[in-house]
């Protein structure tokens, strides 16, 4: 008579050939070494990509540690905003995740920069504008900054003399204009046809590379306005290596513009918030190498 383990090994084989489960008692798992679990566990990303993410994909740390963050802000739905104003949506996310408000040329979260606007998405809105950066240029007027505003400005509804403009491409209703000069490497601005400062394109790319070498850029749902206003910060997408090349392409094209914002104080002295390089959001992804959409949630993501 047979013994009893061949007669269960002969059961199982019976089984698999007739496309049956063998029975789960007697299927032993093989036990895996404690460190390749502990290993598996601790590291981020699925052995295949998913199809709608790139294989290159490689999360920095600053993004690694952001999303579980933004992942526990998510989950609490309409928060009210904690600032009136344009820039209430990124000053509540940034105090509702810890991170101290600053001025830092370098990003805002373990030197990963955090953008937020009130919007569906990176795609929509061409008129949606988000600031990349500041940097004033070299000025070769000859001009005080008092005397400039006088010059180029105008006298704004508060009766003060002021300069707002944007200032682009193309030479906008205050006389002033963008323009490349490939061979000096230089990016000028010119007003009524006289070049009156520049920019070296080895320093727009420095400042742009220290501001976004990577950048998170997240994206809230809005209702209510002034000091009801709440947001539902839903969406992340994730950017790195910008190019200066891409920079400068955008601004041939109308997409990277310059803000000036000065005016002139009642004692006569400058009060000037910054030349601000800005961009159309639906342009972003083109100033970066790499572009990943690592929120909604119901996407698919290598981080989950």
């Amino acid at each position: 008579m047979p013994r009893p383990a061949k007669i269960v090994w002969f059961l199982i084989a019976a089984a698999c050939l007739a496309g049956c489960d063998p029975p789960h008692e007697v299927v032993e798992k093989p036990t895996e070494p404690a460190a390749e679990v502990v290993e598996r566990v601790a590291t981020p990303f699925v052995d295949v990509p998913p199809v709608n993410i790139r294989e290159d994909f490689k999360p920095s740390p600053a993004l690694a540690a952001f999303l579980p963050m933004f992942d526990e802000l998510s989950a609490k739905g309409f928060v009210p905003s904690l600032r009136r104003g344009s820039t209430g949506i990124g000053y509540t996310l940034e105090t509702m995740l810890d991170i101290p408000e600053n001025n830092s040329p370098k990003g805002d979260f373990m030197g990963m920069e955090l953008k937020a606007w009130r919007d569906d998405g990176m795609d929509s809105g061409y008129a949606e504008k988000m600031n990349l950066f500041l940097k004033e240029p070299k000025w070769v007027d000859g001009l005080k900054s008092a005397d400039r505003v006088r010059k180029y400005g105008y006298i704004d509804p508060n009766g003060r003399q002021a300069l707002y403009s944007t200032v682009t491409n193309e030479t906008n209703s205050h006389g002033l204009v963008l323009t490349l000069e490939e061979e000096a490497s230089k990016l000028w601005m010119s007003f009524k046809g006289e070049r009156i400062a520049f920019w070296d394109y080895g320093i727009l790319s420095k400042r742009l590379k220290e501001k976004h070498t990577e950048t998170a850029f997240v994206s809230a749902h809005v209702r209510g306005e002034g000091k009801n206003e709440e947001f539902h910060y839903f969406g992340v997408t994730w950017c790195r290596e910008p190019s200066v090349e891409s920079f400068l392409a955008l601004m041939q094209e109308g997409d990277v513009f310059l803000e000036l914002r000065m005016h002139l104080k009642e004692s006569g002295s400058t009060r000037n918030h910054g030349s601000c390089f800005r961009i159309h959001k639906n342009r972003l992804k083109d100033l970066f190498k790499y572009s990943h959409q690592v929120r909604p949630a119901n996407d698919v993501d290598p981080l989950r």
